[in-house]
């Protein structure tokens, strides 16, 4: 560890993988230092030792669209090593009753799981699903790959077109109140704030009401890597070095 760096990154999560290999592609010199053997951080897979060849993600265990994000692009992770499985059946919630309100990356599927609990709010599902998928795509996706705005800009903005309203109105609500207010069942009521509250959301917190719908209406769910989200800092780091 001798020499001049351009920049040093404490800790080798996948944020810090991810600006190293920008910075590598730039023609800096950086040096990442973490205490783990292996970078990664949350991105751990093991192999169980009672039964050689099934791996456990032991933290980051799937990942939400993360195919569409910009930087799995541009730092050209599939030819990496990173190959991403998104499994038809995405996610359930398995009642006592043997029952299961299940989440399909076909929302008619997901649609026909709800109506076995309620009609409407299988409904309303739909409902919601129609609504936001516009403003997913036109808004909120947009947001998210650009320079933040100053809070009261953007409010002045999204005030100015219906589905920028709708927007607010929405997020002017808990996950909690939107989920108490638009569905009836008990079993999807938990059913939605538990697919939510895996995406470490405060479920109470006003602010990210639209977050319930906004989760619905993306097109792209939960995701997987095929030999565990290990191979996904390999092949952050696979590129790292291929830069220098």
């Amino acid at each position: 560890m001798s020499g001049h760096f351009d920049g040093i990154i404490l800790g080798t999560g996948h944020n810090a993988l991810v600006l190293h290999a920008y910075m590598a592609r730039s023609g800096l010199r950086v040096l990442s230092v973490d205490r783990a053997k292996v970078a990664g951080g949350g991105l751990a897979t093991v192999e169980n030792p009672r039964l050689p060849g099934f791996l456990h993600n032991t933290h980051s265990f799937f990942h939400r669209a993360l195919t569409t994000l910009p930087w799995y692009r541009d730092l050209e992770l599939e030819r990496h090593g990173a190959h991403y499985i998104e499994p038809e059946l995405n996610v359930a919630l398995i009642t006592r009753d043997g029952r299961a309100l299940e989440w399909w990356t076909d929302i008619r599927k997901t649609e026909d799981s709800f109506a076995e609990f309620s009609k409407k709010d299988a409904a309303n599902l739909r409902r919601w699903v129609e609504t936001f998928r516009p403003i997913v795509e036109r808004i909120l996706i947009p947001e998210a790959q650009s320079p933040p705005l100053p809070p009261d800009k953007r409010r002045e903005l999204l005030a100015r077109c219906s589905l920028g309203q709708t927007l607010l109105e929405v997020a002017a609500l808990s996950p909690l109140e939107f989920v108490a207010r638009e569905f009836e069942h008990d079993v999807i009521r938990a059913g939605l704030l538990f697919f939510n509250g895996l995406r470490e959301i405060d479920l109470r917190l006003k602010g990210f009401g639209h977050s319930i719908p906004a989760l619905l209406a993306g097109r792209h769910l939960a995701q997987m890597c095929r030999g565990g989200s290990a191979r996904l800092a390999e092949a952050l780091v696979s590129d790292i070095r291929e830069h220098g």
